[in-house]
């Protein structure tokens, strides 16, 4: 059996991603999302999830270009002056290697995101990360952690084999290639916890341009076995504080999402579409 779980990263970020990734579900081939509990879109987020049932949504641990969760006096140097967390993935990393802030300070963060989530009606189905930074030697341990502490039974490796190519030739060469070593270690290491992980992953070379054709392209390929497709939908360009974005297609993403294309070849290949509750059931 084919099965497919598509995706939304950013659920949460603003009303306006929120309103892409609803219309990718109702009208399209979405039927997961990963929630950014301190996105300014948090309660618009939870107030449509509550109208989409066939959704389902996990937790995008967001500890970069957002306000934290966690009082600002409980997380050290993973704070800036400004009350912010890191501004990307880059600058977290930096600091968390040069020991700017401690897993301690990481950790209660994300059980303070848990916590939102949580107590906003939300039975998490999946963790993973924005800008994927739980990959990170520490984090994935601290991430496998918490998602055995609350029963969250898949968390995400981000090894998408059509990166390669990519990879050789990209400016972001290094960071991409990191991402594939980390993504592979963790594959194994969160299923020898006893959690689930997608077995194949799909999207990281299309990040933020995922386009009819590159999403017609991924499904023609699926082969047995559960896969993940990672998308970016939304409607309208909100103010970003994340420089990875600059440039996202997010409505040529809700667009591909819907269209006739996509529902078409699942409808032809069989392919079954599900959340990660469902993802391993018979």
């Amino acid at each position: 059996m084919i099965v497919a779980v598509v995706n939304a990263d950013d659920f949460g970020l603003s009303p306006s991603i929120n309103e892409g990734i609803e219309d990718a579900c109702k009208n399209g081939i979405l039927r997961s999302a990963s929630l950014m509990p301190n996105g300014e879109g948090f309660g618009d987020a939870i107030d449509r999830g509550k109208q989409m049932p066939e959704l389902g949504v996990g937790i995008h641990f967001s500890l970069v270009g957002e306000r934290p969760v966690a009082a600002t006096h409980e997380l050290g140097g993973l704070v800036g002056r400004d009350g912010r967390l890191p501004a990307s993935y880059t600058d977290f990393a930096r600091g968390y290697l040069s020991r700017k802030f401690t897993l301690r300070e990481a950790r209660r963060e994300m059980e303070a995101q848990i916590t939102r989530v949580l107590d906003a009606g939300v039975q998490p189905t999946h963790l993973d990360s924005h800008q994927h930074v739980h990959l990170l030697p520490g984090l994935l341990d601290l991430t496998l952690d918490l998602a055995e502490a609350n029963q969250i039974g898949v968390v995400r490796a981000a090894y998408d084999r059509a990166i390669f190519s990519r990879a050789l030739a990209s400016r972001r060469g290094l960071q991409l290639g990191v991402l594939i070593f980390l993504s592979a270690l963790a594959k194994g290491k969160i299923r020898r916890r006893g959690l689930h992980c997608a077995g194949f992953f799909h999207g990281l070379a299309a990040s933020g341009h995922l386009d009819t054709q590159a999403l017609c392209g991924i499904l023609s390929r699926l082969g047995h076995g559960v896969h993940e497709i990672m998308c970016h939908p939304g409607f309208e360009m909100p103010v970003l504080r994340h420089r990875y974005a600059w440039g996202y297609r997010w409505k040529t993403e809700a667009e591909a999402l819907g269209s006739a294309a996509a529902k078409k070849l699942v409808e032809r290949r069989g392919i079954s579409l599900r959340s990660f509750a469902e993802a391993w059931r018979e």
